[in-house]
C-alpha cells in the first residue's frame, strides 16, 4: 500500500509541475489602450489627484507686446513751391501738410522677454508663492523730414495767438533738415502669495495678493541743423523731452487652472493699486556755427526755452488691472511648451508728447512766459500681446 500512495504523489507533483511550465509558456494577454494611455499619464506627473503633480516651477517667455501710442502736436509741416514766405508751413493756410505729428505715434509690437516662477509651500499645495520680471526692447523710432522744398516747425504766436512757423527749407532763405527721434523703455515685476480656494477634479481657484512695479521711461527729441545759403552761418537746435514713470503697490485678484489631460490653462485677473511717480525733464540749446569755424552754443532751443526747461515731479493714485491666459501642453514630465495673451491697463502715466507747449516766441524778449508747463499732464496707457515659451515643472 506504501509503493501506491507514493507513485500517486510522484504523478500529482508532475502534473503540478507541467500546469506551471504551460502557464508560463502561454502568451501573455494584451493591455487595452486604456490602461496605457494611463500608464503614459503617469510617466509624465498627471495623476487624477486634482493638484498639479509638480511642487516648482520656472518658465521663459519670448514677447510680442505693444504700447499704446502716444498724441503729439503736429511737429513739422510742409508747403509746395512758390509759398509766400509768410504762409510756409503756417497751419491752417492754403497748401500746408503736415508732415509728422497731429496724430499717436507709435503702438507698433515690440519684442521682449519675461521670466517667471513658483513653488508650493506645503504639501497639499493650498499655499503657493510666484513671482515673474518682463522688459520690453526696440520701441524707438526716428522720422527725417524731406529735402524740400519748404519744410518748417509750426507753433503758435503767445503775442497774437495766431499760427505761425519756423523755417528749416526754404529756396533762397534756408536749406537743412529736422529729425525727430523717440525711445521708450517698459519693465515690470512681480511677487504674488497664491492660497487656494476652491480645488475639482479638473479645475483649481486662487485668491491672489502680492506686490507690483512698473516703469515706463520716454525720450522725445526734436533737431534740426539749417543754414544761410551762402554759408556764413549755420545753426544745430535740439529739443528734448524726457519722461520716467515708476509704479509702486499692492494687487489682489484671482487664478483660475484647467487640466485636461496633457493640456492645461492659467488665466488670471488682477487689479493693481498703488502710486505712480514721474518725472519730467525738459532741456533744449542753439549752436551757432560761422563760417569761420568759431561757434558758441547756448541755451534754449523752439520747444524748450528758459521759459520751460527745468524738471518737473508729479505723483498719482494709479490702478493697473491685469488680464492674463497661458494654454501648456505638457510634452514630458518635466517639460510643457506655453502660448498665451496678456493685456495690462496704467493711469495717471505722463509721456514726452503730453508735456509740449506749442505757443512760443521765436524771440525770447517777447516770450509772454511761453512755452510754459503749468504742471505735468498725465494720461492713460495699456501694454497687450502675445507670447511663446517653455516652462520646466519638478
Amino acid at each position: 500500500m506504501d509503493w501506491r500512495l507514493a507513485t500517486v504523489a510522484v504523478w500529482l507533483m508532475a502534473g503540478a509541475g507541467l500546469v506551471a511550465r504551460a502557464q508560463e509558456a502561454a502568451p501573455q494577454p494584451l493591455v487595452p489602450p486604456e490602461a496605457d494611455a494611463l500608464q503614459q499619464d503617469e510617466a509624465v506627473g498627471l495623476t487624477d489627484e486634482p493638484n498639479p503633480a509638480w511642487k516648482f516651477w520656472v518658465g521663459i517667455e519670448a514677447l510680442g507686446w505693444g504700447i499704446s501710442g502716444q498724441s503729439l502736436p503736429a511737429l513739422v509741416t510742409g508747403s509746395p513751391a512758390g509759398t509766400p514766405r509768410d504762409h510756409a508751413g503756417v497751419l491752417g493756410a492754403p497748401g500746408t501738410r503736415i508732415l509728422y505729428g497731429d496724430d499717436s505715434i507709435g503702438g507698433g509690437m515690440q519684442a521682449g522677454l519675461r521670466v517667471y516662477s513658483g513653488i508650493f509651500l506645503n504639501q497639499a499645495k493650498t499655499w503657493a508663492v510666484d513671482g515673474s520680471f518682463y522688459t520690453l526692447y526696440g520701441g524707438d523710432t526716428a522720422y527725417l523730414s524731406p529735402d524740400g522744398p519748404i519744410v518748417s516747425r509750426p507753433f503758435r504766436d503767445p503775442g497774437t495767438g495766431e499760427n505761425n512757423a519756423a523755417l528749416v527749407t526754404y529756396p533762397g532763405v534756408m536749406e537743412g533738415n529736422v529729425s525727430v527721434e523717440t525711445c521708450q523703455l517698459f519693465y515690470g515685476l512681480d511677487v504674488n502669495f497664491r492660497r487656494n480656494l476652491h480645488t475639482s477634479e479638473a479645475w483649481r481657484v486662487d485668491l491672489i495678493a502680492g506686490y507690483r512695479n512698473m516703469g515706463f521711461n520716454e525720450g522725445l527729441g526734436v533737431y534740426e541743423f539749417i543754414t544761410r545759403p551762402d554759408g556764413t552761418i549755420g545753426y544745430y537746435i535740439g529739443d528734448a523731452i524726457n519722461t520716467t514713470n515708476f509704479f509702486n503697490g499692492g494687487q489682489i485678484g484671482l487664478g483660475f487652472s484647467h487640466r485636461l489631460g496633457r493640456w492645461l490653462v492659467d488665466a488670471k485677473v488682477l487689479l493693481g493699486l498703488g502710486g505712480t511717480s514721474s518725472q519730467v525733464n525738459i532741456d533744449g540749446s542753439t549752436t551757432y556755427l560761422y563760417g569761420n569755424g568759431a561757434y558758441f552754443t547756448q541755451p534754449g532751443g523752439l520747444l524748450a526755452q528758459q521759459t520751460n526747461m527745468a524738471d518737473y515731479e508729479k505723483q498719482t493714485l494709479s490702478f493697473v488691472p491685469e488680464v492674463g491666459l497661458r494654454l501648456g501642453y505638457q510634452v514630458t514630465r518635466h517639460i510643457a511648451v506655453t502660448a498665451g495673451y496678456t493685456f495690462i491697463y496704467w493711469t495717471g502715466v505722463a509721456r514726452p508728447g503730453s508735456q509740449i507747449d506749442s505757443t512760443l516766441s521765436l524771440d525770447p524778449t517777447t516770450s509772454l512766459g511761453r512755452p510754459a508747463l503749468p504742471g505735468v499732464q498725465t494720461t492713460d496707457i495699456w501694454i497687450q500681446g502675445v507670447s511663446a515659451g517653455l516652462e520646466l515643472r519638478f
